[in-house]
């Protein structure tokens, strides 16, 4: 099933009202089965390091240890792999960034690729493929609003025995822990302790999706997940993404390496916008 058209009817103004309450929402399958087949292959390359392009990204795929079953990552793979560039082009994947962002125009933060080995054979007490909770916008404190979306595209069905992202609900309403940027720790109950908000219930929603359904989160939304004991590895795609106007937020670059492609003239509010962040939303002519 593909939404490259007729995409409107995709998303009502219930679901937005849903994200924004939740912190998240779940959308039908919008990546098909030859897509999902050409993403899983592409990851494989990119982990290998041969790339479509002389670019860079971030985190080299070479750094990681193949008989690890530590949790592998790579940003912008959209800059060296044709089949990933062509994926987070979907329409579908802007038009409802621009709606749950309430914005006229999405914008590419950058896009990650996850590959969650299988961690079988390493025990139940094994916190390797760990993904710590966290809040995105904590990472990303270099841009002036919180109001950003991510798509988490699921490459396979998910289970809870193979690590599905779990979302708190209703914590992007809980406002910013700005030490929050605690993707790489691994010990899930010290940081639901650390940032369970006094008064408010810690409720956690596993994201049990369909291979090619997806979640959209918001950039405030606390969310991580457990080691993958399955045999096989767990790959999603994520798109991060920015609504119109998203711009530098100075004294906190260090967060992120995303203000360095401002150039050298980058001041208070510069607008993230040019080549290294494309509009996804309104389609541009490529």
């Amino acid at each position: 099933m593909s939404f490259d058209n007729n995409i409107t009817d995709i998303i009502s103004d219930k679901d937005i009202k849903q994200y924004q309450e939740r912190g998240f929402w779940i959308s039908p399958k919008i990546v098909n089965d030859n897509q999902i087949s050409k993403l899983r292959s592409a990851f494989e390359k990119i982990f290998r390091g041969d790339y479509d392009a002389e670019h860079y990204g971030n985190l080299p795929a070479n750094d990681y240890d193949f008989n690890s079953s530590d949790i592998r990552q790579y940003i912008n793979g959209w800059w060296v792999n044709n089949t990933i560039r062509n994926i987070m082009y979907t329409p579908v994947i802007g038009y409802i960034g621009a709606r749950l962002m309430q914005s006229s125009e999405t914008r590419v933060w950058h896009d990650q690729i996850l590959w969650k080995p299988g961690a079988e054979n390493e025990g139940e007490n094994f916190s390797g493929g760990n993904v710590g909770w966290h809040q995105d916008y904590a990472h990303w404190q270099c841009s002036n609003t919180s109001n950003m979306c991510s798509v988490w595209i699921a490459l396979q069905d998910m289970k809870m025995s193979n690590g599905p992202m779990r979302f708190v609900v209703g914590s992007n309403n809980w406002g910013l822990r700005e030490d929050a940027y605690t993707f790489g720790e691994k010990d899930l109950d010290n940081l639901k302790e650390k940032y369970t908000e006094l008064g408010k219930p810690w409720i956690e929603e596993p994201v049990l999706l369909k291979a090619g359904e997806a979640s959209f989160h918001h950039a405030l939304t606390f969310h991580g997940s457990s080691q993958n004991m399955s045999s096989k590895p767990r790959l999603s795609y994520i798109v991060h993404m920015m609504p119109k106007g998203c711009g530098l937020k100075s004294g906190w670059n260090q967060f992120h390496g995303n203000s360095t492609f401002l150039g050298p003239n980058a001041k208070e509010g510069s607008i993230y916008e040019g080549e290294f962040f494309p509009r996804l939303w309104p389609v541009e002519q490529r």
